[in-house]
């Protein structure tokens, strides 16, 4: 995801810190800003935008296009507290199929249905195509964010991409976990009018607890 200067500055974050932001805006190409995911808003933390921000084409029509998306894959239906869970995030699009210079990216977080606190921590087998970031945010700097490098771009493929990474629930469990997700699938032109951008949600809940049988003989020494 290569970045230029934000344009405008976020309803949500009015009041926030403007001038931090503004700075945080300017990066090096190496991955996203942080906190780009489009996680909704939880209480008193705001939502999140999405990298429509600086990869904006000029017509408000390049989020979540029809002939792409951003999937969040091998999520278990349930989590294990402290178990190491292994994901993939695929992403695909119709639009910059053209490109010969095409670039993709992604990011990606986990949150506690709660109150939108971070959950569990990410570990990389790729380090080099791979990173975890914090958010740098007043409201979101408890999450950590997997996210692509530049080496990470899968640069000039023709899509679909994927990327692979770990998840460690959190220990004890902390209830239902939301993970967010945004996809950027880039023509690499560097220009505003190539740039698609993707999002994604899923759930994960705590294992249930087992429920213990019944004896016949348990149940009628209860009512004795």
């Amino acid at each position: 995801m290569r970045r230029r200067m934000m344009r405008r500055v976020w309803p949500a974050l009015l009041g926030l810190g403007i001038a931090s932001l503004a700075m945080g805006a300017v990066r090096s190409a190496h991955g996203p800003d942080p906190s780009q995911t489009a996680a909704p808003a939880f209480g008193t933390k705001p939502a999140e935008p999405t990298c429509t921000v600086c990869h904006d084409n000029n017509t408000g029509n390049n989020l979540n296009t029809p002939g792409g998306a951003v999937e969040i894959l091998d999520l278990p239906d349930y989590y294990l507290p402290g178990q190491l869970y292994t994901l993939r995030v695929r992403l695909h699009s119709d639009s910059t199929l053209a490109d010969p210079g095409r670039l993709w990216g992604f990011q990606l977080t986990a949150v506690r249905a709660l109150d939108g606190q971070g959950a569990g921590s990410f570990e990389l087998p790729a380090p080099d195509t791979l990173q975890v970031v914090l958010g740098d945010y007043l409201p979101w700097q408890s999450r950590s964010y997997v996210e692509h490098t530049s080496l990470g771009t899968r640069d000039g493929l023709g899509g679909p991409v994927e990327w692979t990474f770990s998840w460690r629930a959190p220990d004890p469990h902390q209830g239902t976990i939301f993970f967010y997700c945004a996809g950027n699938a880039a023509d690499g032109a560097g220009g505003d009018k190539g740039d698609f951008v993707f999002t994604a949600a899923d759930t994960v809940r705590a294992d249930p607890t087992p429920v213990a049988g019944a004896s016949w003989g348990s149940l009628k020494a209860r009512y004795r």
